[in-house]
């Protein structure tokens, strides 16, 4: 459960007023967190200054906000120091949180028309409140989604200009305990995804330089020391090379357990910043701000991360849940069309197991230049988090989102990662298909409909003559063998994904079906 919006501002600023009015007309319950700490506590705000200090206030502030957070579901406005406690902002991360902000003149005006409710602000309030501007304003910067001006104007307009900024927002699709975020221009949202960090590691590869420096000063900006850390192209990346320096950087920089790694890049950048993540300290905060569309769709979803090592792919990892997705759109913009053809492999893949809806998609002529594609893509996140949040850690559901995965990652080794991921999971699925058929499992024609389906967006569906036994033994090392035996995902139709051990025959089917 998450509150629809979350409200923060300095003393005076309005988040309180307009907040009440955003709830009453959305119908939802508004609560003030100063008076759900007087609540709990009994105790007025200055009484509670003046027994406790305001180191002891801002520790009761954070339990009742971080338990408010995660129970509530209207719209919560919080008290204007909330912000410099870091737990508070950790734990803002992935919510809506409007900042309202006011000229100096007007929020002292609204100020000294209520006195005596303001231990940090009544003894001197110009002094008081240019102090507390200039401590806090970047702190409101961390943790805003959204800015909202608030002036000397009826209040009913500032709440139209409120309610039309929540109406724009990007999409929200809650996996567990974190959030992905899809949408375009999204830079503020990546910053506001590692609010309260002390500091930021971005991992990233050459060619995102430029994103990985502005997002670095963004962060500075805002109070978050960031430092960059490139690492090779593609898959060359996720090796043990290249953790170890990682690892060496972190200790150079002495980043400690509230630092945060953020992984700018496609997803073998998303799975090796993830495991440093997960190893670092035992584990530390990660944020994955995919940039390819496969990584949107697959590798940053999930809480998946790992390296490979020369035996095979993704040997050596751990499930770490990142603090928050940042699916930006806008990063497609510059892709070259290989890697789109590549990611949508993984979305036909959804549709295969889950979203018929998704396969309609993707199957109308130019699909990869349409807007139509936004809404695959959103959708296709939205089955992996289905899955991903009952089934973290894959005891069970998430080995439905291995369709295609077994023989995928098998012609992956054998071609050395020389091929692409989506190019051999598009392969992986026509011999699926081909497995069911030939167990009596599908029904006809599946083959013929997955082929079409990978073919439409110009994924090959077919693999090298003569490369059977070098396959067989790749597959036999790949982390889905249990018992010595092979286990693949099939279907029985759309929908209906199901493990499958096959037997001889059946593979020689397949493997004759994709020409292997």
């Amino acid at each position: 459960m998450r509150p629809y919006a979350v409200f923060v501002g300095l003393p005076g600023s309005g988040k309180s007023t307009i907040a009440s009015h955003i709830a009453r007309r959305a119908g939802l319950e508004f609560q003030d967190s100063d008076e759900l700490i007087v609540a709990r506590e009994r105790r007025s705000i200055p009484q509670i200054f003046e027994e406790e200090g305001e180191e002891g206030f801002r520790r009761i502030e954070a339990e009742v906000i971080t338990e408010a957070l995660s129970s509530f579901s209207g719209v919560l406005a919080l008290g204007g120091g909330a912000v410099t406690t870091p737990q508070v902002r950790r734990a803002l991360r992935g919510h809506r949180v409007v900042v309202m902000t006011a000229d100096f003149d007007v929020l002292l005006e609204r100020l000294r028309r209520r006195p005596g409710k303001r231990p940090l602000i009544d003894a001197d309030p110009p002094g008081a409140l240019a102090r507390l501007r200039d401590e806090r304003e970047p702190l409101y910067r961390q943790v805003a989604t959204h800015v909202a001006k608030s002036a000397n104007q009826p209040i009913l307009r500032t709440a139209d200009a409120v309610e039309k900024l929540l109406e724009e927002d990007v999409a929200a699709i809650d996996v567990g305990s974190y959030r992905v975020r899809i949408g375009r221009g999204l830079d503020d949202l990546v910053c506001q995804g590692a609010a309260g960090a002390s500091a930021a590691l971005i991992v990233h590869p050459a060619d995102l330089a430029e994103p990985a420096g502005r997002l670095a000063g963004q962060l500075t900006e805002r109070g978050i020391p960031a430092e960059l850390h490139l690492v090779a192209d593609g898959e060359a990346q996720k090796c043990s090379a290249e953790l170890l320096r990682a690892w060496d950087r972190l200790g150079e920089l002495a980043f400690g357990r509230d630092a945060i790694i953020i992984g700018l890049g496609g997803g073998a950048t998303t799975d090796l910043a993830g495991f440093i993540a997960a190893s670092w300290l035992r584990g530390i905060d990660v944020l994955q701000v995919p940039t390819s569309l496969l990584g949107m769709v697959d590798a940053a979803v999930g809480g998946k991360t790992g390296i490979d090592t020369s035996a095979g792919k993704n040997l050596v990892g751990a499930f770490h849940a990142p603090v928050g997705v940042i699916a930006d759109l806008d990063h497609l913009r510059t892709l070259p069309r290989a890697e789109l053809i590549n990611g949508a492999a993984e979305m036909i893949k959804c549709g295969w197991i889950d979203d018929a809806h998704i396969l309609d998609l993707m199957s109308r002529p130019g699909v990869l230049d349409d807007p139509w594609l936004d809404e695959a893509i959103t959708r296709a996140i939205a089955v992996k988090a289905r899955v991903v949040t009952e089934d973290f850690q894959e005891r069970g559901l998430r080995e439905i989102l291995n369709y295609g995965h077994t023989l995928a990652h098998g012609i992956e080794r054998a071609e050395n990662y020389s091929i692409r991921h989506g190019e051999a999971v598009a392969i992986g699925c026509v011999f699926a298909a081909a497995l069911a058929e030939a167990a009596g499992i599908a029904e006809a024609g599946l083959t013929e409909r997955t082929r079409a389906s990978m073919s439409a967006v110009g994924l090959p569906v077919t693999y090298t003559e003569g490369r059977r036994e070098a396959l067989l033994d790749a597959m036999s090392r790949d982390k889905k063998v249990r018992g010595g035996k092979l286990r693949f995902i099939v279907l029985n139709r759309q929908g209906e994904p199901r493990p499958y051990t096959p037997s001889h025959a059946e593979l020689d089917t397949a493997f004759a079906a994709v020409g292997a």
